[in-house]
């Protein structure tokens, strides 16, 4: 029937519509990247909350592998519509930091001393510019400072933090100094002589 014939063909051509409207979108945002040059191939960026490397900017869509070594394609539109960080753009090197809490009583030069050594010691570490610590806080159960350096491998970021927290735990034990974790003191008031308390 004619009626039926003419409302399967609308309803195919709405959708063949709709997805011709997103691919030509991509396609432009496709051009705009490339002619502006926002992304390339090899910058670091993060988007989505979601950190990696380009591999490729295509035309229509980008492809991005993750520090799992995941593949992703990314449509060409969201790196345009999106709030997109990259962190290669500079072509500089980037700061980090690794945060720490020490006990209350701890030699605080000392602790400043010994987290900058241990970013210095790290391969991955930069010496110009130096790295430095920032006495942050006086926290609830800790002294609290932060430790901020510089370094180019963007990429594989989270396993320097790691190393560097790995160095600064062993370094504070060879010096007794000591990361406490949270303690709370509970107060017990007019409670009757019979009463027997947790162990």
């Amino acid at each position: 029937k004619i009626t039926v014939l003419l409302a399967s063909s609308t309803a195919v051509l709405v959708g063949l519509g709709l997805g011709l409207q997103d691919f030509f979108r991509d396609i432009v945002a496709g051009f705009i990247i490339l002619s502006e040059r926002v992304v390339t191939a090899g910058d670091i960026v993060e988007i989505a909350d979601t950190v990696g490397q380009v591999k490729e900017v295509g035309l229509r869509t980008t492809s991005m592998i993750t520090r799992e070594d995941i593949v992703i394609i990314i449509p060409n539109t969201k790196l345009t519509t999106e709030q997109v960080i990259n962190w290669s753009q500079n072509k500089k090197v980037t700061r980090f930091r690794v945060d720490v809490g020490v006990a209350y009583g701890s030699d605080t030069l000392l602790v400043k001393k010994i987290l900058i050594e241990c970013a210095k010691t790290h391969r991955d570490v930069v010496n110009i510019p130096e790295p430095n610590v920032l006495f942050r806080d006086f926290g609830d159960s800790s002294l609290n400072f932060s430790l901020f350096f510089f370094s180019k491998n963007l990429f594989r970021i989270e396993m320097v933090k790691s190393d560097l927290r790995f160095a600064i735990d062993a370094a504070f034990r060879e010096n007794g100094i000591s990361i406490p974790f949270p303690q709370r003191d509970v107060w017990f008031k007019n409670l009757p002589d019979n009463t027997q308390l947790p162990q």
